[in-house]
C-alpha cells in the first residue's frame, strides 16, 4: 500500500530531536551530498520520513527516519517508544509521517603525522528532526468539509473572547493539558460601537462553532487571504492550540498573515472527504 505523506503538526520550531546513526547510516548521509564536500562543510534541509519498523528483531517499536528512501538512523529508543503508538497508528491509516530535518556532514584527510599515507579520508555527519510531544502531533478533529487551504504556521495570536466558550471547547480539552485542532477562520460584518457603522473583522470557528473574533486591525492581516479563498469558493483554514480545562481556557490561532504568505501560495486546494478514517486515532479519544 503507498502511504500518503502527512506532515505532522508538531509544536517545535527547529531540529532539535536527536537522530543515531551507525557506520551503514552514514554512507547514506554520505550519498546524499555532492562530491567532494566543501572544506567547511555541508548543510541539507529537507523533509524526514518516520517509519515505525514493527518487524525489526532488535526492537520492533523502533523508528527509522529516511531521507530520499534512505534510512539515515534511528530515533534513540526511549523516544521511539513514546512516539511509536501515534505513529504506528497513522501508517496503519494509510499516512506517511513526515517532518523537518536538518542534515549536516564534514569531511576531511586527517594530518600524515607518521608519513604512512593510509589514514584515509575522515567523515562526520549529524541529523536532527523537528518533532513535537507525542500529544501535539496530529489535530484532534477533522477538516473542514469540502474545498479549504490550510494557511501556513505563523506566529501565535490568543483568540479574543475564546475563553469564553468551554462548552464550545469542552470536546478539545485533554489530560496533557493542550492540543491541536483544525479551525476554520470567517469574513463576519459587525457593529462599530464608535462610528456607528459595520465593519468587516475575521471569525475563528471550531468545527463550526464561533470561538472568537480578531480585532480590526489584525482581521485586516487576514482578511485578503480569506477574501481570496472564498472568491475561490474554498474555506480558510489554520492551526490552533486549545488549552487549560473548563475553569481557564484559550485558543491561540497559529496562521501566516496575508503579507507573509509565499509567493507561491497557494498552491494547491485540499478536499476533505466525506468519512476519514486516517482521524480514528486521535478523532475519537476521549477528552477530560
Amino acid at each position: 500500500m503507498e502511504l500518503i505523506p502527512f506532515s505532522l503538526w508538531g509544536d517545535a520550531l527547529w531540529c532539535g530531536q536527536e537522530v543515531v546513526r551507525e557506520a551503514p547510516h552514514e554512507q547514506a548521509i554520505r550519498s546524499l551530498f555532492p562530491d567532494p564536500i566543501p572544506a567547511r562543510g555541508a548543510d541539507l534541509d529537507t523533509d524526514a520520513d518516520l517509519v515505525p519498523e514493527p518487524h525489526n528483531r532488535f526492537d520492533p517499536r523502533s523508528i527509522a527516519v529516511r531521507v530520499q528512501g534512505k534510512v539515515v538512523g534511528y530515533l534513540p529508543r526511549d523516544d521511539a517508544h513514546r512516539y511509536h503508538p501515534v505513529l504506528s497508528e497513522l501508517v496503519a491509516h494509510g499516512l506517511q509521517p513526515q517532518v523537518p530535518c536538518h542534515l549536516w556532514v564534514s569531511e576531511w584527510e586527517p594530518a600524515d603525522w607518521d608519513g604512512k599515507g593510509d589514514q584515509g579520508t575522515e567523515f562526520h555527519a549529524s541529523v536532527a528532526v523537528a518533532l513535537g510531544q507525542p500529544h501535539m502531533l496530529v489535530p484532534v478533529n477533522l477538516p473542514p468539509p469540502g474545498s479549504y487551504h490550510l494557511l501556513p504556521p505563523g506566529s501565535g495570536i490568543v483568540v479574543p473572547g475564546s475563553e469564553v466558550h468551554p462548552d464550545v471547547l469542552a470536546p478539545f480539552f485533554r489530560a496533557e493539558g493542550e492540543c491541536w485542532a483544525y479551525a476554520t477562520m470567517h469574513a463576519v460584518e459587525e457593529e462599530d460601537g464608535i462610528q456607528d457603522r459595520h465593519r468587516i473583522v475575521v471569525e475563528v470557528r471550531l468545527d463550526d462553532e464561533p470561538v472568537g473574533r480578531l480585532s480590526p486591525r489584525l482581521s485586516a492581516e487576514f482578511l485578503p487571504a480569506i477574501h481570496y479563498l472564498s472568491d475561490m469558493r474554498a474555506e480558510t483554514a489554520a492551526r490552533v492550540a486549545v488549552r487549560g480545562d473548563r475553569s481557564a481556557s484559550e485558543v491561540i490561532l497559529y496562521a501566516a498573515r496575508s503579507h507573509d504568505l509565499p509567493a507561491t501560495w497557494p498552491d494547491g486546494l485540499t478536499r476533505s472527504p466525506v468519512a476519514s478514517p486516517q482521524w480514528h486515532y486521535w478523532a475519537t479519544k476521549e477528552a477530560n
